[in-house]
């Protein structure tokens, strides 16, 4: 029933768009006839009549034939390559003599510091033409010569126009004021041109610092949660499941460089900085050709550039963590930097907290640290270089003394990323624009327990040892570690296509998972022992390739496409998987107001995340494919229908289908801690396929703004051995989804902003029946067997019917935010104060499952284990 409803709204959408091109048809074939004639036959055949003046020639021979062509078609068949343009206008079509083109070029910037505006738009008023800057703020616009009148537009800034007589290709440097923001004007963002791209959204940081988020920490991850078609798996966690994906299926990239670990503490915070961040895209549709190697989403998270006019920064001091930012020019308007930090000290909350005894001390802390050097060579040359570290470090020591005995007992995790990039990027000409990218990319887990024993004797006992030592260390590592190296161009040949090309070499080093064990002992400063035991400990090196081509074409005035194709390689142990993948966006404009949008997508992934528990964990093992177990791979089909208004008000409903091949999992009760076997003899592969309908509601003027979304949607799975071969349904399968995300501003020193989120529950496997196993006769009593297993339960033997055959409660919660803020001094000096209440009604969101007796009537009940109850916070932000 369900695939019936999706089938028949994408049935419906597909009708709807050819109904909006119902237009007449034109067929002629005529053979060595003066054009003035032909013009007759097409006025014959439809309603319109042609206008020109006395200097059109039409006097020229034409041979033509074509077959049901609409009028557009038709018109860019006749006159092509004749030197003379048409445009519709009412009934009339009206002639002018062909002009030549050139092409306006440069960048668009903000006029306070010149950080690059991402996504502006540029366009022509008397042409009609227009176009949007690139990831480096890059526009290139072809346009008739003679009068041009360019507006130059971007969300929170003032918009510029500016007329010229273009004579010859002209480059120019736009600088956007940003709106002094005062109760009688209202910022309305300007409708972006029409792009065929289905499923990709912008954030700006205003967007992100809007959302109320656990602990007052601004958080891109959880703002993207509010999406329709994105789950968080866990609630409160920063874990993105897209549209029935995993979390390794999501490709998340910081200034262009891939990033495995995108959370710090089990995902309550995000690995991204707010005050780093510049912009955010995310694409969960259609995938331009130029991603690859995920199955389920593209996170596009770009750093700010730094400021190349003033000094400015900001600090923040929270309940958890604080942070620091500063950017400024080195060289003004020549070289700038950005340098931001932030460090927990949930250590300490757990001091006050009274979790810390004489002997036990926790450590419990994650930072992370992002700096970016921006250069200009000149007005076509640039250099990047960015850099990322973050760390999670969770662990305890525990000290004991006893007369002349020390003992030590250290439990360490620790995991983080390390992330360098070195980018450059020239314009060759006015239509060429070129980026080189060189990176480096670590990301490692770390595990140690070491016990320690010390004794040291008085001497009282003549030939007694003195001194002794003992050290014992269990340990586990993993990790990847990455070198690439890529090459990108854009090309706008004409105003009608945008073309993208480039490639990508990656040389992956994993280590999947080393456990070891080390031993020390010593006696009166003599080594008795020194071993160091590891096993499971191979390193396996992947060469991953890959190449692009993507053309995004304006077939005609209402028509546009992205085409393109992915073509990538991955060599591992001999052997090398090639994988062709066509991308196809189509979208129809109706008019100013209303778009229909298609797309179909294929995508190969070559490395999986193996985890075995609710949350994200640092012990889950990033491994590739090997010779036995080919890359997933996935096929993805949408349809949308998209109403804008100018007004404000946007609406969208959007349907998917995916079906995914070759999924890693688990088998029955393999886990990571299963150290004597490695991990691909743990696992098998499977399918899945996901689908469901997307409802979008988004306001964006005046004092009210923000959205809601709606997700009814399926996602299940088969593998060969787990639930007896039989398809069931994936555990983040949840068939309703409501996302609300409201912002009220106040006046210049109040805002407000609220977020609620309803969810169908997770799935489970719970056992239908447990009994007794029959006690072993001849070692054990009969009568106290039974009631060890009436007691613990370790003796039971469960009887499961179906994988995944419980459903979790629905989760909802309620999430409230205050901004305060200071009145800003001559020299921009402002102060804020941020108050967030998460989960304002305390709802028992339900994070574990599982049968236990009730502690009240003894009854054998379900019980829970419910995840962040409501957690108010208060922040203080300084800028200066």
């Amino acid at each position: 029933m369900f695939k019936q409803l999706i089938t028949l709204c994408l049935c419906f959408l597909t009708i709807q768009a050819a109904k909006a091109q119902r237009e007449v048809l034109l067929s002629i074939s005529v053979k060595d006839r003066p054009m003035k004639e032909i013009l007759k036959e097409v006025e014959a055949q439809s309603d319109y009549t042609f206008v020109y003046n006395q200097t059109i020639d039409l006097s020229a021979v034409k041979s033509i034939a074509f077959e049901n062509k609409t009028l557009q078609d038709a018109l860019q068949l006749l006159f092509y390559n004749t030197g003379i343009e048409w445009k519709i206008s009412g009934k009339h079509i009206l002639l002018n003599k062909s002009r030549k083109k050139f092409t306006v070029s440069g960048f668009v910037s903000d006029l306070s510091n010149r950080e690059t505006l991402i996504g502006a738009t540029i366009s022509d008023g008397s042409s009609g033409l227009g176009t949007m800057t690139n990831d480096y703020g890059y526009f290139s616009l072809s346009v008739p010569e003679g009068a041009v009148s360019l507006h130059i537009s971007y969300i929170g800034y003032k918009s510029q126009n500016i007329s010229l007589q273009l004579g010859c290709d002209t480059v120019i440097k736009f600088e956007l004021e940003q709106y002094n923001w005062l109760q009688e004007v209202v910022v309305t963002p300007d409708n972006k041109l029409f792009s065929p791209s289905s499923g990709s959204i912008e954030f700006s940081m205003e967007d992100i610092k809007n959302t109320p988020v656990p602990f007052g920490e601004t958080d891109v991850l959880k703002t993207l949660q509010l999406l329709p078609g994105i789950q968080s798996g866990v609630e409160g966690s920063s874990g993105l499941y897209v549209r029935g994906g995993g979390p390794d299926q999501n490709l998340t990239l910081l200034d262009g460089v891939n990033v495995y670990n995108i959370s710090h503490f089990y995902g309550l915070f995000s690995i991204f900085n707010g005050d780093a961040v510049k912009k955010v895209t995310l694409y969960k549709g259609s995938f331009p050709a130029r991603f690859g190697g995920r199955l389920s989403s593209v996170v596009d998270v770009r750093m700010k550039d730094g400021d190349m006019q003033h000094y400015h920064g900001s600090f923040s001091i929270g309940l958890l963590s604080s942070r620091f930012n500063l950017e400024g020019p080195i060289v003004k308007d020549r070289t700038s930097f950005s340098f931001s930090a932030r460090r927990s000290y949930l250590d300490g909350f757990l001091r006050i907290a009274g979790m810390v005894t004489d002997e036990t001390v926790p450590i419990v802390y994650f930072y992370d640290v992002n700096a970016k050097l921006n250069h200009r060579f000149s007005d076509k040359s640039r250099l990047y270089l960015s850099f990322y570290n973050g760390l999670d470090k969770m662990g305890a020591k525990t000290e004991k003394q006893y007369n002349y005995e020390y003992n030590l007992d250290n439990v360490d995790y620790k995991w983080g990323n390390t992330i360098g990039s070195l980018r450059w990027n020239y314009i060759f000409n006015n239509k060429l624009f070129a980026n080189a990218t060189i990176a480096y990319n670590n990301y490692n887990f770390d595990f140690q327990n070491t016990m320690s024993y010390k004794s040291k004797d008085p001497g009282e006992n003549q030939g007694s040892s003195r001194n002794y030592g003992y050290k014992y260390t269990t340990y586990q590592y993993s990790g990847i570690e990455d070198w690439s190296a890529n090459l990108d161009f854009e090309y706008s040949p004409v105003n009608k296509h945008n073309i993208r090309f480039g490639g990508e070499y990656i040389h992956h080093l994993f280590s999947p998972e080393v456990h070891g064990t080390r031993q020390f002992e010593e006696e009166d400063n003599k080594i008795i022992k020194n071993d160091d035991n590891s096993f499971l400990s191979e390193k396996i090196i992947g060469n991953e390739t890959s190449l692009y081509i993507e053309d995004e074409i304006s077939l005609t005035s209402k028509w546009k496409t992205n085409l393109g194709v992915h073509l990538s390689g991955f060599g591992v142990k001999g052997t090398t998987y090639w994988s062709l993948q066509p991308r196809l966006s189509l979208g129809f404009e109706m008019n100013r107001n209303l778009s229909f949008k298609t797309s179909y997508t294929e995508m190969s992934q070559y490395i999986h995340l193996l985890t075995s528990s609710a949350l994200s964990q640092p012990t889950d093992l990033w491994v590739p494919v090997t010779p036995n177990l080919p890359p997933m791979t996935s096929r993805q089909i949408t349809l949308g229908a998209y109403y804008n208004t100018r007004s404000g008000y946007n609406f969208s409903v959007e349907g998917f289908y995916k079906t995914m091949h070759n999924l890693l999992e688990y088998k029955n009760g393999a886990s990571w801690a299963n150290a004597s076997t490695s991990w691909d003899k743990q696992v098998e592969s499977g399918e899945g396929s996901s689908y469901g309908i997307e409802l979008f509601a988004q306001k964006t003027m005046n004092k009210l703004t923000g959205w809601i979304g709606y997700t009814l949607a399926r996602n299940d799975r088969k593998f060969p051995t787990i639930n007896e071969g039989k398809r069931f349904p994936a555990k983040y399968d949840r068939r309703h989804d409501v996302k609300l995300n409201l912002s009220y501003k106040l006046n210049e020193k109040l805002d407000f902003s609220a977020a609620w989120t309803y969810a169908s529950g997770n799935n489970v496997t719970l056992a239908l029946e447990e009994y007794p196993s029959l006690p072993d006769w001849e070692t054990e009593n009969p009568r106290s067997n039974y009631d060890l297993a009436g007691a613990s339960g370790s003796h039971w033997i469960k009887r499961y019917e179906d994988w995944n055959n419980y459903r979790m409660p629905a989760t909802h919660h309620l999430d409230l935010s205050i901004n305060y803020y200071r009145k800003k001094s001559p020299k921009g000096q402002q102060a804020s104060w941020n108050l967030t209440i998460y989960n304002v009604y305390n709802q028992t969101c339900p994070f574990l499952t599982y049968p236990g007796y009730s502690d009240t009537k003894g009854k054998f009940v379900l019980k829970q284990i419910s995840f962040l109850p409501v957690l108010p916070s208060l922040t203080y932000t300084y800028k200066f």
